[in-house]
C-alpha cells in the first residue's frame, strides 16, 4: 500500500523525540520559504481575512484547484492558532502553572563535572616534565567512564614515542591522585589502589583481593581462612571492609556533556481535587507555523509563469502537508498519555508494584490506531510524573494470571520479587522455589523459572550468594 506525503510526514515526525523535531522544525523552515514561523505574542495580533481577500480567493478557485484551493490556508492559520496549539493569556498566567513550567525547564539540564578535566588539573600539581604531562595527557585521555584504564601500556608508549617504563611510571603517579582508585587496570588493581591508602589496618583486605578474589566473589569464609592461615570472623571483618570499596571510580563523572531529559507531556495532580490526574503537552519550545501569506498573495495574483506557479504550489503544498503532520502528532500522543494515565492510575500513587498489564495493542484499540503506529509514537518519549521522569515504554507490560481472576504485570511482578528478597532473613535467604510458592498462596500464577529470571534482570544474587551467617 502506497502512504500518501502527508501520512509519511506524520510517521516521521511521530517517531522523533522533541530534540530532534526541534530540529526538523528548523530545517523544514530552512528549506522551505513557504513555510513561516510565528512569535507566539505576535499570534493575538493576527487578524482574519477580509472581505476582500476571500472574494479574491474565490474568484481564484477554479484557477488555483488544489486542496481545496488556497483561500482554505487564510482559515488554518486560525484553525492552527485555536485547535493544533494551546494558548494562555499572558497578562493573567497561572501561577502555579508558571512554576511548574519553571521546574520542568530547569530539570531539562544536569551538567556533569569532567573526569577528564579533574585529573588534568591534579597533573598540574605534580611535579612531572614536559613529556611526562603529554604521557599524563594520554593516560587520561584513554580512561573509561569508570575509571578505568584498559589501553595496554604499550600502546600509549608508541603514541607518546616513549617506553613503556616510562608510562608505567606516569600510570603510578596517576593512581594516586582522586578518586582513590582511579586508573586501574582491572578490578584487582583498582580495589588494591584504594586499600592502600588504609594503612597496616587493611593489610587482611589486601590480602583476599590480591590472593583470593574469586573465592571472596562465592563467600567461601571458612575456605578462605583455612589457605590464609585467618579465623573466619576476621576474614568476614576484611570482606565487609572490600565490600564499602567502590569498583567504578570515575562513575561519579559518567558523562562530561550535560544530559538532556525532554518530557513531552507531564501529569500531575489537580491542586482542587487532590485524586484527580491532569495532562499536559508541553509545546512552548516548539515554534508556531504557518503558510506565508506572501506567497499565497503571489500565488493569487496570477501573474506568474506557469514554472514559478507549480513551484510555488508544491512549496505551498509542502507546507500544509508538514503543518498539519505536527498537529497530528501532538493530537496522537496527547491521546496516548491520556489512555495511559487512565490505565494505570494506582501507579503514579503507589508506584511500580502496582502497574497494571498493559500493551500496545490496549492502546491502540482505545484510540483507534494500529498498534505500529503506538509503538513509534512512544519510541524515545518520555513523560514527567509524581514518581520521577519516565519513558512512555515503562508503562507498558505483559501479564501474568492470577487464581482468582484478573493479572499482574511484569513490572509490577519484579517489584514484588524485589521486595520479597529485600525482607527476607539474610542468614537463610529464599530460594526462587521458596519465592514461587510465595505467590501461589497469593494466587499469583508463577513458574520458578519466571522468578529466577526476573532476578537476575533486577541484578539480585542467588541464594547461596546472598547468605549472611
Amino acid at each position: 500500500m502506497a502512504l500518501s506525503p502527508l501520512v509519511r510526514q506524520y510517521l516521521r515526525l511521530l517517531q522523533l523525540p522533541r530534540f530532534e523535531l526541534r530540529t526538523a522544525i528548523e530545517q523544514e523552515l530552512s528549506e522551505n520559504p513557504a513555510l513561516e514561523e510565528v512569535p507566539r505574542d505576535a499570534l493575538e495580533e493576527a487578524e482574519a481575512p477580509s472581505t476582500d481577500e476571500k472574494n479574491k480567493n474565490s474568484q481564484d478557485n477554479e484557477e488555483l484547484r488544489f486542496d481545496k484551493t488556497v483561500q482554505s490556508l487564510d482559515k488554518i492559520d486560525e484553525a492552527m492558532a485555536e485547535e493544533l496549539y494551546s494558548h494562555e493569556d499572558l497578562a493573567t498566567p497561572d501561577p502555579k502553572q508558571f512554576e511548574r513550567r519553571h521546574s520542568y525547564k530547569e530539570s531539562l539540564l544536569t551538567r556533569k563535572e569532567s573526569l577528564f578535566n579533574y585529573l588534568l588539573w591534579q597533573v598540574g600539581f605534580l611535579n612531572l616534565s614536559e613529556m611526562q604531562i603529554k604521557i599524563a595527557e594520554e593516560i587520561i585521555g584513554n580512561l573509561t567512564e569508570e575509571g578505568v584504564l584498559t589501553l595496554p601500556l604499550e600502546e600509549i608508549a608508541l603514541t607518546c614515542q616513549t617506553t613503556a617504563a616510562e608510562v608505567e611510571k606516569v600510570l603510578l603517579e596517576i593512581q594516586k591522585l582522586d578518586p582513590p582508585g582511579i586508573a586501574g587496570r582491572n578490578l584487582q588493581e583498582t580495589l588494591l589502589l584504594q586499600l592502600e591508602r588504609k594503612g597496616p589496618k587493611a593489610d587482611l583486605a589486601r590480602t583476599l583481593v590480591r590472593d583470593y578474589l574469586p573465592l571472596l566473589e562465592k563467600k567461601q569464609w571458612d575456605s578462605i581462612a583455612r589457605q590464609c592461615g585467618a579465623s573466619p570472623e576476621a576474614v568476614r571483618d576484611a570482606s565487609h571492609q572490600i565490600a564499602r570499596l567502590d569498583p567504578k571510580p570515575g562513575r561519579t563523572f559518567y558523562s562530561e556533556d550535560p544530559i538532556a531529559v525532554t518530557p513531552d507531556a507531564t501529569v500531575f495532580y489537580d491542586d482542587t481535587d487532590k485524586g484527580k490526574l491532569v495532562v499536559e503537552m508541553y509545546d512552548d519550545e516548539m515554534p508556531e507555523l504557518r503558510i506565508s501569506p506572501q506567497y499565497r498573495k503571489m500565488l493569487r495574483t496570477g501573474k506568474l509563469d506557469e514554472q514559478s506557479r507549480r513551484f510555488l504550489r508544491e512549496k505551498i503544498q509542502a507546507a500544509m502537508n508538514f503543518v498539519k503532520a505536527l498537529g497530528q502528532r501532538q493530537s496522537t500522543l496527547s491521546r496516548i498519555t491520556r489512555e495511559i494515565v487512565a490505565a494505570q492510575p494506582e501507579f503514579f500513587s503507589k508506584g511500580f508494584s502496582h502497574l497494571r498489564p498493559l500493551r500496545l495493542k490496549d492502546i491502540s484499540e482505545q484510540i483507534g490506531i494500529h498498534e505500529s503506529t503506538v509503538s513509534r509514537a512512544i519510541q524515545a518519549k518520555y513523560l514527567s510524573t509524581p514518581r520521577g521522569t519516565l519513558p512512555y515504554k515503562s508503562f507498558f507490560s505483559s501479564k501474568l494470571e492470577r487464581a482468582e481472576g484478573g493479572a499482574e504485570s511484569q513490572k509490577s511482578m519484579m517489584e514484588k520479587i524485589r521486595e520479597v528478597i529485600v525482607n527476607e532473613d539474610r542468614r537463610s535467604p529464599m530460594s526462587d522455589e521458596a519465592i514461587t510458592r510465595v505467590f501461589h498462596r497469593e494466587g499469583i500464577k508463577i513458574a520458578r523459572r519466571t522468578v529466577a529470571k526476573y532476578r537476575e534482570l533486577l541484578k539480585i544474587l542467588p541464594t547461596h550468594l546472598r547468605k549472611s551467617k
